[in-house]
């Protein structure tokens, strides 16, 4: 998943070239790509500046091995120079720690996509379901959370209408033609990847190491 940094301003958008030198003096090399982006060459981030329209954002890939820490004190560098604001697309506005939190589930989870994919070639896939389903269900008691292969994610399960379940309309932004009964996989929120693959490190480093 792609995620994208916008710094707002209603004032002077930084030019291209001012980025490229506010990069170059923190130590960052860069390949220009055209005259509106430049791509990091040490991390993930890939900036895009349209003074005229006032756009300056980073797109961010988020690998397994990205030094986050270094990332978000990039992005709130340049956000710092340009006198702007850090907004993460479909949160809004987040502080320093909030980002690093946001970007570190999500490293996460591509972390345990790939320790999972190993521990089925290895045959031990249900042992590590197993253990992974307990430290989950300790971590969110009454609820049913769970590791779903084919989304590469956790999530919980919840059933479709009643009073406690979920509403039809909100049900089809995450499945086909949901139908009142019908139990339905939704991503979770909050930092139940860092929690396991905290565990998954502890438990079996032999599918942790990166």
């Amino acid at each position: 998943m792609a995620y994208t940094v916008t710094f707002p301003t209603t004032e002077r958008c930084p030019e291209p070239e001012e980025v490229a030198g506010w990069l170059t003096e923190l130590g960052e090399p860069i390949e220009p790509e055209g005259p509106h982006t430049l791509q990091l060459r040490a991390l993930p981030v890939r900036l895009v500046i349209i003074p005229e329209d006032r756009s300056f954002k980073a797109h961010i890939d988020i690998t397994t091995t990205a030094p986050l820490v270094r990332l978000v004190d990039l992005l709130f560098e340049l956000s710092m120079r340009a006198g702007t604001e850090v907004r993460l697309a479909g949160f809004g506005a987040l502080t320093r720690p909030s980002l690093w939190l946001r970007l570190a589930e999500e490293q996460d989870r591509h972390r345990l996509a790939r320790a999972m994919r190993l521990a089925e070639e290895q045959g031990k896939k249900e042992e590590v379901v197993r253990g992974m389903w307990a430290v989950l269900a300790a971590a969110s008691p009454g609820r049913d959370v769970r590791w779903d292969a084919a989304r590469k994610r956790i999530v919980e399960l919840k059933e479709v209408g009643g009073p406690d379940g979920v509403p039809l309309e909100e049900a089809s932004w995450h499945v086909e033609d949901p139908a009142s009964g019908d139990v339905i996989a939704i991503p979770v929120e909050g930092p139940l990847h860092l929690i396991a693959w905290r565990w998954l490190s502890a438990a079996h480093p032999g599918l942790t190491d990166l």
